[in-house]
């Protein structure tokens, strides 16, 4: 018992060095290549202007990064936010006693969803109805009810900007049980009539992929303007004092 927790400690503790590891390797790296570049425009336009270089390309290319990710979503492992994703809102036993308006028509204005988009919702409705203590838990496992029907209705885009909510409501039954005989295959799930109905009303959530490399490109990008602003005043202060017969002032750097 003993050994066990000292290997445990060491784990720990090994995990914690790794961590500390990857942090000064970023660091290093990034001041090995940064200031490296700055170290070699220092020698030979001076300290300040040598930074404000350095800093302008720096600052530009990280934002042509955040604007290539923002037009190309790459499948790496890039800077982006949460996907497109469903998220249970309420569970009723009747689509007229939902408290989201959209979910009390389904059955009128609703429609049929195809195969692939009710295998999404029903992997979102299996860690919703089966989740232990959650807020939604009907079931212990994915096997104990089947899906009777599934439809979704709303969507759509209202401006360039704006879309109209798309909801689905997916019925829900307890499978049958079956006893399967020694060697034989087990027949197709099926629901329990003597099992009530429930309905899951879901809202598709539309994420927010793009927003970060999108903020990412204009923060730098304003930086890029700004560092290229201090050096345009910088210049044409040198030309007026050369116009005027007088030599620069010398900045501390």
């Amino acid at each position: 018992m003993g050994l066990g927790i000292l290997a445990a400690e060491a784990t720990k503790h090994l995990d914690l060095i790794g961590r500390l590891r990857g942090y000064f390797i970023v660091v290093f790296a990034v001041g090995l290549f940064c200031g490296s570049i700055y170290l070699l425009l220092a020698t030979n336009v001076g300290s300040r202007l040598g930074f404000l270089i350095a800093f302008a390309a720096l600052s530009g290319f990280l934002t042509l990064l955040g604007l290539i990710w923002f037009t190309n979503l790459t499948p790496l492992n890039a800077l982006h936010g949460p996907p497109p994703h469903w998220v249970v809102k309420e569970v009723v036993e009747n689509p007229a006693q939902a408290k989201t308006p959209q979910a009390r028509t389904i059955e009128k204005d609703g429609v049929p969803l195809d195969s692939a988009a009710q295998g999404e919702i029903k992997a979102t409705v299996d860690a919703a109805v089966t989740a232990e203590a959650g807020k939604f838990q009907l079931y212990t496992a994915a096997t104990d009810y089947v899906v009777v029907n599934a439809e979704k209705v709303g969507g759509g885009s209202e401006s360039f900007f704006r879309h109209r909510p798309l909801h689905s409501v997916m019925q829900i039954q307890g499978a049958k049980k079956v006893d399967v005989l020694p060697g034989g295959a087990p027949p197709p799930p099926a629901a329990d009539p003597a099992k009530p109905a429930k309905y899951v009303v879901l809202e598709r959530d539309l994420g927010a992929m793009r927003n970060p490399p999108l903020v990412m490109s204009t923060a730098f990008g304003l930086l890029f303007a700004l560092s290229l602003y201090v050096m345009h005043t910088m210049e044409r202060a040198e030309q007026a004092a050369k116009a005027a017969g007088l030599e620069p002032v010398p900045a501390p750097a």
